[in-house]
């Protein structure tokens, strides 16, 4: 009888232990999707917080693209049929179409087309190609950032200067404030995406 009952209870022991097991390994199981599901929302959060700046500064690159090709058809026209150029149209025309580059250089860092080697995408698989996204978006926050202030103070130089384009009618600042301007959303968008690559790499993990 008593080897009976030891060997019952050492089964109910056994039993308890392997549920024990069960619901700790199931309780942990909750715990990681709890932790993906959060992290996997933060991503969608980062994705879409930029959302309503994506379209404005594309607007802002269509609309510069659709002032610079009009002004161009409006000189060629002017300057064909009537014999007269306007100075100040022929830089605006150029110097639209830059901001419009410089505004447009964020949302292509966001769309992962900026210049860069696509070999190493090809390459490079899972984890490895997030740490290569990584070091590529910390090289392009430092350049940015790094330009973005050398722009300004180039800006100011030169407004000090009161230094004026080709055409004598607009002061240099017009034109190369696009640089800076686009320098700080190029720096902006960097660390977006250094923030949202370090979301993924952890979502990897879990």
């Amino acid at each position: 009888m008593e080897k009976v009952t030891s060997i019952e209870s050492s089964d109910g022991s056994m039993m308890e232990i392997k549920n024990m097991t069960s619901s700790n390994e199931a309780m942990a199981e909750i715990h990681n999707m709890k932790t993906t599901n959060a992290l996997a929302e933060k991503i969608h959060r980062m994705e879409s917080s930029t959302r309503v700046l994506d379209k404005g500064l594309e607007f802002v690159a269509l609309l510069t693209l659709i002032v610079s090709v009009s002004l161009a058809v409006f000189g060629v026209f002017m300057r064909y049929f009537f014999g007269v150029s306007y100075g100040m149209i022929e830089e605006i025309c150029r110097y639209s179409i830059i901001y419009g580059v410089f505004a447009y250089i964020g949302p292509l860092i966001k769309k992962n087309e900026h210049i860069k080697m696509d070999l190493m995408d090809n390459v490079l698989k899972g984890k490895a190609r997030l740490v290569n996204d990584l070091m590529i978006s910390f090289i392009l926050f430092f350049s940015y950032a790094f330009l973005c202030w050398t722009g300004f103070q180039w800006v100011s130089s030169l407004f000090q200067m009161k230094l004026t384009t080709s055409s004598g009618t607009m002061l240099m600042v017009i034109p190369t404030l696009a640089v800076p301007i686009g320098m700080f959303f190029g720096c902006v968008y960097a660390f977006h995406q250094i923030i949202l690559i370090i979301y993924k790499t952890q979502l990897s993990k879990s």
